[in-house]
């Protein structure tokens, strides 16, 4: 088989394009998870004879994984095997704010004090975009059977910045969190300017010996 320059130009273009590829796939992020039930902090209270909701707030103890608290206090026990069994007591106004990289999608499992029901709004870069109620007491005309857990979850393609929680009583207790879940989409990154200037000038390069080659195959 005779192997001409233009074969040998094409093989060298497909070898560095699929190493072009390579290094731009490795600029994807895949989406990941975080998950915070609250059960990896102690619940300690300041007097085990008088223990108080406000005894452990929580402020900036999940910041690591993106999330501020403002508001929200640590209740729950330590349970027998050494495991703790938490969850995030909120004020009359509870705030969860996340930090850096916005999760697009985020949920939690909302129950209240005195069977109430909770109003949450949620924010994104743009501001506002959307509210969604539990169901419970939220006035006579509003009212609906309450049940413990409920599962409540956002969605914005641009990200979510803050989630607010208000219970309809707004007294000094009233949403409670357990398992807060957020996600985040996967993005990929721009590729550099120099591989975009690599991939052109070999495609011209290419389109060059070719007509190199049908130029002599016409003599």
């Amino acid at each position: 088989m005779r192997i001409t320059f233009s074969n040998f130009v094409s093989k060298i273009v497909t070898l560095i394009t699929l190493s072009v590829s390579l290094v731009v796939l490795t600029g994807v992020n895949p989406a990941h998870a975080v998950l915070i039930d609250f059960d990896d902090i102690k619940h300690i209270p300041a007097d085990d004879m008088f223990p108080h909701f406000s005894d452990h707030p929580l402020t900036d103890q999940y910041i690591g994984q993106g999330l501020l608290i403002d508001g929200g206090f640590l209740v729950g026990e330590s349970l027998l095997d050494g495991s703790n069994d938490n969850r995030l007591l909120g004020s009359n106004f509870l705030l969860l704010s996340f930090v850096g990289t916005l999760p697009t999608t985020v949920s939690m499992y909302i129950s209240a004090a005195f069977d109430q029901a909770v109003f949450l709004n949620a924010f994104g870069e743009d501001g506002w975009f959307a509210q969604q109620q539990t169901s419970g007491y939220a006035g006579p005309y509003n009212d609906t059977p309450y049940t413990d857990n409920q599962l409540v979850s956002f969605y914005s393609p641009t990200g979510i910045s803050a989630i607010s929680l208000e219970a309809f009583y707004g007294l000094r207790t009233g949403a409670i969190v357990d398992n807060l879940n957020y996600d985040y989409a996967t993005s990929v990154s721009e590729p550099s300017l120099l591989i975009l200037l690599m991939c052109g000038l070999l495609m011209i390069m290419l389109s060059c010996v070719k007509r190199a080659d049908f130029a002599v195959f016409r003599k």
